[in-house]
């Protein structure tokens, strides 16, 4: 009668590194945010919308139509509208973007890769753990596929941070532009700006909560193959409000670790998609 496989129990990834690394994230967030509501609020008390001011001729402007007959005099204010206090505010906002950009890129590849060798790390020390409770004792050192999917994740990470400024700067645009050409007030403006920031940070969560569970998968797996282990059971996190109903169904699947596991016609690896904290439990060879 055959033996029944060995396995190994799974390894998470570390949610205090997952923790320090949205919090180094927010903190240039912070940053950005509060610099780009100073300067915006700075800019527009300068040279407010003269469609503002418009609003508050319009009365004056009615009365003189009905009383004195003739073209509306407001329509030729409209004409003769100064572009000024929109030039002066798309300077701003491409000062800015141009400050926060490059102060992104700068801080990307720091944060990454402190973020990176910190979570390899831990993972290499859950996983050694877990073997020697399986009765394996290994000692892990860099080799060349661990150091490829460092080099991997560090530049996808590196992206990922880089892409927080763009899209925000981008919305912050829309917000400044709109709030010009509609005429709407100081107050109003910095109402909609303020309600970017939870957006932003929503953004830095779930890069952190996402990046952490990838980073675990493939340090897992490269360490894995390393060890001439090649299968492993497929583990579903049960963390989410919404699971995937197919990850689901897969709990308990035996899937080929250099294939990845066979859910809904496509081969997967525990991690791989967009906030998925599913994890495996590797079978050791007898």
């Amino acid at each position: 009668m055959p033996s029944k496989p060995k396995v190994a129990r799974a390894t998470h990834a570390n949610r205090g590194i997952e923790s320090a690394y949205r919090r180094s994230m927010l903190a240039l967030i912070d940053q950005m945010n509060a610099s780009v509501e100073y300067w915006l609020k700075a800019g527009y008390r300068k040279e407010p919308s003269r469609m503002a001011a418009l609003v508050e001729y319009s009365y004056d402007a009615d009365l003189a139509l009905f009383s004195g007959g003739g073209r509306h005099p407001i329509d030729a204010r409209r004409l003769a509208l100064d572009a000024s206090p929109a030039l002066h505010i798309k300077r701003v906002l491409a000062d800015l973007a141009d400050r926060w950009i490059k102060r992104f890129d700068e801080w990307a590849p720091k944060i990454a890769e402190a973020y990176l060798r910190d979570m390899f790390k831990a993972s290499d020390s859950s996983m050694r753990a877990a073997l020697k409770d399986a009765g394996w004792t290994v000692e892990f050192k860099m080799t060349p596929a661990v150091r490829d999917a460092f080099q991997a994740s560090l530049a996808e990470n590196v992206g990922l941070i880089r892409s927080i400024p763009e899209q925000y700067l981008g919305k912050v645009e829309g917000i400044v532009m709109r709030s010009y050409s509609a005429g709407r007030d100081l107050q109003t403006m910095v109402k909609d700006l303020k309600a970017l920031y939870p957006q932003a940070a929503h953004r830095a969560e779930l890069i952190a909560r996402d990046q952490s569970g990838k980073a675990n998968a493939v340090v897992n797996r490269a360490r894995q193959l390393e060890l001439g282990i090649t299968e492993a059971v497929w583990l579903h996190s049960h963390a989410g409000k919404t699971p995937r109903p197919d990850h689901v169904a897969a709990n308990g699947k035996r899937y080929k670790i250099a294939e990845g596991c066979l859910i809904s016609g496509e081969y997967i690896q525990p991690g791989e998609e967009i906030n998925c904290r599913c994890t495996s439990r590797p079978i050791l060879p007898i």
